[in-house]
């Protein structure tokens, strides 16, 4: 006990009192003794800090998880977004092609119509 009181004094610095000499081999030795806490010379501050560090520690981990969750969830989401817009574009062509196909049979009724209207005029007139 005395080499620890000794021991880390700076020059002309004052020794660490019994006390903390004390405190800082119990700790070491037997962190899990509340004879200190029980004397008065270690607070339950330690254990609160302990308890609030563990807290915030599984709170964080349960943030990076849900921030995990939500980054599989948006590039699943842009993933199908893709195949979305795929589908889209070719329904969009089929269309295309299908109202083009149309307008061509419309207007290949509209010219049998109008020679039909011919005809008939002529026989008319």
């Amino acid at each position: 006990m005395e080499k620890a009181t000794e021991q880390g004094v700076p020059e002309g610095g004052e020794p660490k009192n019994v006390a903390a000499v004390v405190a800082d081999i119990l700790t070491k030795e037997c962190p899990s003794s509340t004879f200190l806490q029980n004397i008065g010379l270690e607070s339950s501050s330690k254990k609160k800090f302990n308890k609030y560090v563990a807290a915030l520690d599984a709170h964080v981990q349960e943030l990076e998880y849900r921030l995990e969750k939500e980054r599989r969830v948006a590039k699943l989401m842009r993933e199908e977004l893709v195949e979305v817009k795929k589908k889209s574009e070719e329904t969009e062509a089929a269309r295309a092609t299908e109202y083009q196909l149309l307008l061509q049979r419309v207007e290949a009724t509209v010219a049998r119509f109008a020679r039909l209207m011919d005809l008939f005029e002529g026989k008319i007139v």
